[in-house]
């Protein structure tokens, strides 16, 4: 079997897996670090089954492990007064240094002989991790860190007995375990918040988080979902959002919208505002509120134009039917992430309205 040695995210697919209920918490620019619970403290890496030793030959006495392991299965050297910190239970979280001191935290984190600097390095936590489901066998195979891991799971339990969660855990569980470990200098509790269990409020709710922490030069996001499980591989059930790009369009027509299974009426409004692009390209835009949706008649002739979405849902709307909000010509912003093949910006929501 195919694993990594850490869970690892996929890119953002908001309408593909449906965030709704899932849980967003801001992307640290730290170092990812996972706790073995102390299990290895104070034992030569070499000793480990799971340690990466393949470019070990450089020191002339093997190292010491500390607990903390990086993503690629390497040592972290930190001071025995930080470590203490830490519970017996295993952790995955980043070091972290605040935002913008990338730089400094590396230079810390990476010293073979800790010094006083990392008083100014914490611990964020994000998840607790079964045991059992870290040290599963199988082949971890990748450009900096290649191990097959047999028989760790029952090395581990042979060493101390320490606290461990079922493999089954969902996260909604683990955010409800995380307080009662208590926090302290070191051990930071990474804050997690519910997404609104309608899709398109949980990626409203993500597209402002998203400005807010970009405009203080955060790197993103992380969203996880409530019924996932912790899996040494890349989840598509964990998922980063990275900043969003923007770009604008003109109106050149309207597609009724459709009784969603997800609860929303869109029936007898407008669904999508069809837009021409800037690149010649015609792309259909969403992200509205009730109001924005509402549509008119150009023909006195013609003045039901609910009646007329109603029986023609998901339909490009006649020329005599128009948006209250969105008369034809109108510029929008709208925010994506991405370019298909195709040059069509991907997960596009709407923004605003440009100014004329």
């Amino acid at each position: 079997m195919r694993r990594e040695f850490v869970q690892l995210a996929h890119k953002y697919e908001p309408l593909k897996y449906g965030v709704a209920g899932w849980f967003m918490s801001e992307k640290l620019d730290g170092m990812r670090c996972l706790w073995d619970g102390g299990i290895t403290r104070g034992l030569p890496k070499p000793n480990v089954p799971w340690a990466n030793n393949d470019n070990d030959g450089r020191y002339q006495v093997a190292p010491i492990c500390t607990g903390l392991w990086s993503r690629y299965g390497n040592v972290i050297h930190a001071p025995d007064d930080w470590l203490n910190q830490l519970p017996a239970t295993v952790l995955d979280g980043e070091l972290y240094a605040g935002r913008n001191n990338r730089q400094f935290l590396m230079s810390t984190v990476k010293q073979l002989e800790p010094d006083t600097r990392w008083d100014k390095v914490s611990y964020n936590i994000f998840d607790i991790v079964p045991l059992e489901m870290w040290l599963i066998d199988g082949l971890i195979k990748g450009p900096n860190f290649t191990k097959q891991m047999e028989g760790c799971y029952i090395w581990a339990m042979a060493q101390q007995s320490i606290s461990t969660i079922k493999a089954e855990t969902t996260y909604q569980t683990v955010v409800a375990l995380m307080g009662q470990y208590g926090g302290n200098d070191v051990l930071h509790w990474h804050p997690q918040k519910r997404l609104p269990m309608q899709t398109d409020l949980a990626i409203e709710m993500i597209d402002k988080q998203l400005e807010t922490i970009s405009a203080v030069g955060g790197e993103g996001l992380i969203v996880r979902a409530d019924a996932a499980i912790w899996q040494p591989k890349r989840s598509h059930y964990i998922q980063k959002v990275k900043e969003l790009d923007d770009a604008e369009g003109t109106v050149i027509g309207y597609v009724t919208g459709r009784r969603t299974d997800k609860g929303s009426k869109l029936l007898g409004l407008m669904g999508a505002l069809v837009l021409v692009l800037d690149n010649g390209k015609i792309m259909e835009l969403s992200g509205f509120t009730a109001e924005e949706r509402l549509l008119t008649t150009t023909d006195a002739k013609f003045t039901k134009a609910r009646e007329w979405a109603e029986q023609n849902p998901e339909t490009r709307c006649p020329d005599n039917i128009v948006a209250l909000s969105f008369p034809m010509g109108t510029r929008v912003s709208y925010k994506y992430r991405g370019l298909s093949n195709d040059c069509i910006p991907q997960e596009a929501r709407y923004w605003r309205k440009k100014d004329n």
